[in-house]
């Protein structure tokens, strides 16, 4: 038997006869009018008091719910409970009328009784309330059609209508102008969404009752079930807000779980959207770290931080390289013979090509290190500074022991390393401004033998260059919308 809604089996329940309906009936020219030929238009009127009991202003207990022309129907939607403090007041808010412009194919019929006014209100869209007994306007699963428009604010009108404007989501001062596609579209969504609610809520009862029950009692005959997400979930969760949603840590960490435990499904369904993603993290993730670089650079960090910083991100000693190296020992001694032993001298990083092996050593300073001196030596040529020459006669002498010590050094790590060339490299200020400081600069760090100076500033270009590089071509991607792409539309989960 088809449920019924609350305010239906209170009607039941009443033995008054009411609620209570009264037409005012026009002519033409709006002048009232008792004949039915001549009724061009008319309004009606409710009342949940009982006729005996009413006051002496009746008109009080009164209240217009309809207006109605050939060309439309004004729907005034209030709370029609007597009894209540909103008895008579605007059901949804700051919204005091809708108004249903009249269907193409014909104008409406004006009621002038009950009987005709039933079969006016039978005629309605979907959604909207039919029974003037227990209220018009949207029926209450819908209410958030109403909301949605009423927290715009400013809007006490909402007009209905279809032909050219059956799209139309539009604002004229106080009118909200909604096509009558568009609302249609709005119901079946909101459809769709409670009828997948109630599918997902059953099943979820179902899972926790099986978990607890059967799984329970024998693991065995009966294993774990996994929740099954309905096909489209997460596009249609997705589609919802076009916005970028704020997500909880938790939520976040099972996205990616998501994500990981159906790569291997994705890869071969769906192998650009996967690539395509794993650029996009990277560009994040590198986004992210070029601003933490510029923060130690703006913040004078000393020299520890930088190596922490360094050791935390080793794909940034890559830089500084031709070639791919792999860290294998942070702040090695090298001189004694023991690589974690006394009396040696201490290096900051040694790596190693990832290719051959070949190990070098790296030494980090700061960003705040003059690279030359000041005054000139002599005709806008300059000589490098205290920090400078002394970082390269470190370096060398490191370099030296290195080499004089590798064999007994290299048995310490788990790498295989070699010392064929060891290129030794250091990170120290940053590149001068001043064109004839560069020259100078340039010359002096070109004419060392197998020692590099690399600059602050220099490692922070290579990794925005990388970064502009990941960044997707807006030509390739303008107004694109992933979900009209075939490939998105088969993505596994």
């Amino acid at each position: 038997m088809p449920s019924r809604r609350p305010s239906q089996m209170t009607l039941q329940s009443r033995t008054d006869g009411g609620p209570f309906i009264d037409f005012l009936l026009y002519d033409d020219e709006g002048a009232p009018s008792d004949d039915a030929q001549e009724v061009k238009s008319c309004d009606v009127y409710f009342s949940d008091i009982t006729p005996e009991l009413e006051s002496p202003d009746a008109l009080e207990t009164w209240h217009r719910i309809l207006s109605i022309t050939p060309e439309e129907i004004c729907i005034f939607p209030i709370h029609q409970r007597v009894g209540k403090t909103d008895y008579g007041t605007p059901k949804h808010g700051p919204i005091e009328q809708i108004i249903l412009a009249r269907p193409k194919a014909h104008p409406y019929s004006v009621p002038i009784n009950r009987d005709e006014l039933e079969g006016l209100l039978s005629s309605l869209p979907s959604g909207f309330a039919k029974d003037w007994q227990i209220g018009l306007g949207l029926l209450w699963e819908y209410r958030f059609v109403i909301e949605s428009i009423a927290d715009i604010g400013g809007i006490n009108t909402i007009v209905i209508h279809g032909e050219d404007g059956s799209d139309d989501a539009k604002i004229v001062g106080s009118v909200y102008y909604l096509g009558i596609d568009r609302y249609l579209e709005l119901k079946r969504s909101i459809d769709r969404l409670s009828q997948r609610h109630q599918r997902e809520t059953r099943a979820d009862k179902q899972l926790v009752c099986y978990t607890g029950l059967a799984h329970a009692a024998d693991p065995i005959r009966n294993p774990e079930r996994p929740k099954k997400l309905p096909a489209n979930v997460l596009t249609g969760l997705i589609k919802l807000g076009r916005g970028r949603s704020k997500l909880s840590r938790a939520d976040q960490k099972s996205a990616v779980h998501l994500v990981k435990d159906n790569a291997e499904v994705i890869v071969k369904q769906a192998p650009q959207m996967l690539l395509e993603l794993k650029a996009d993290i990277e560009r994040v993730t590198l986004g992210e770290l070029i601003e933490r670089y510029i923060k130690l650079m703006s913040a004078g960090a000393p020299e520890g931080k930088w190596q922490k910083f360094l050791a935390e991100n080793p794909f940034i000693l890559d830089m500084a390289f031709p070639y791919p190296v792999k860290v294998v020992c942070e702040r090695p001694y090298v001189g004694s013979k023991r690589l974690s032993g006394r009396g040696g001298n201490f290096s900051d990083f040694l790596v190693a090509a990832k290719s051959t092996g070949n190990v070098a050593i790296i030494e980090i300073k700061h960003p705040q290190h003059d690279l030359l001196k000041v005054p000139e030596y002599r005709n806008n040529t300059y000589g490098p500074s205290f920090e400078l020459s002394g970082s390269v006669a470190q370096i060398i002498n490191q370099r030296a022991s290195l080499q004089r010590q590798i064999h007994d050094l290299k048995e310490e790590l788990e790498d295989e390393v070699h010392a064929h060339a060891i290129p030794a490299i250091i990170i120290i200020g940053r590149t001068p401004t001043d064109k004839h400081q560069r020259r100078s600069f340039e010359q002096y760090r070109n004419a060392l033998k197998d020692v590099s100076v690399v600059t602050f500033d220099e490692l922070q270009q290579r990794l925005e260059d990388i970064h502009k590089v990941l960044a997707p071509s807006t030509s390739a991607s303008s107004n694109q919308d992933p979900s009209a792409s075939a490939e998105y539309d088969n993505v596994p989960f």
